[in-house]
């Protein structure tokens, strides 16, 4: 089913009130995610799910429901999958922070990095842990 579709035929408040109803009842059940093959440099390949229009209709009104309740809770200093927020602010942060001398515990998923974000990591050996010396973009 297309969005075309859903307009010329269906009609958008024949298609919403379905749904609405399906949701209602407990009876929607979403489809499986067609998964692609997208081609990146270096003949490798990223996999992207796509989802149904009516999956992706569902899924946008939960977050619209959820993610202000979830948000309320989330500290200033958290940056993972949240609106107006994006690894580069994470790390302008990280870059402001350790070039003040201040001492702390940075947890977060890095792989890639270098390749994605052309940050560059110097580590070192600080007692049991690591201490950063350096997050310099290239």
């Amino acid at each position: 089913m297309t969005a075309r579709y859903i307009e010329a035929e269906r009609g958008l408040e024949g298609f919403l009130t379905g749904l609405r109803s399906d949701l209602k009842a407990r009876t929607f059940q979403p489809l499986p995610v067609r998964r692609r093959a997208i081609p990146k440099a270096g003949g490798k390949v990223r996999y992207v799910g796509i989802a149904t229009i009516r999956d992706r209709v569902v899924q946008a009104s939960l977050k619209l429901v959820l993610e202000p309740i979830f948000e309320a809770d989330f500290l200033p200093c958290s940056y993972g999958f949240r609106p107006n927020r994006r690894a580069h602010d994470a790390v302008a942060e990280i870059h402001h922070l350790t070039s003040r001398s201040c001492e702390w515990i940075v947890e977060g998923d890095i792989k890639a990095c270098s390749t994605k974000s052309r940050i560059r990591l110097s580590w070192t050996e600080y007692g049991n842990g690591l201490e950063t010396n350096a997050l310099l973009p290239w």
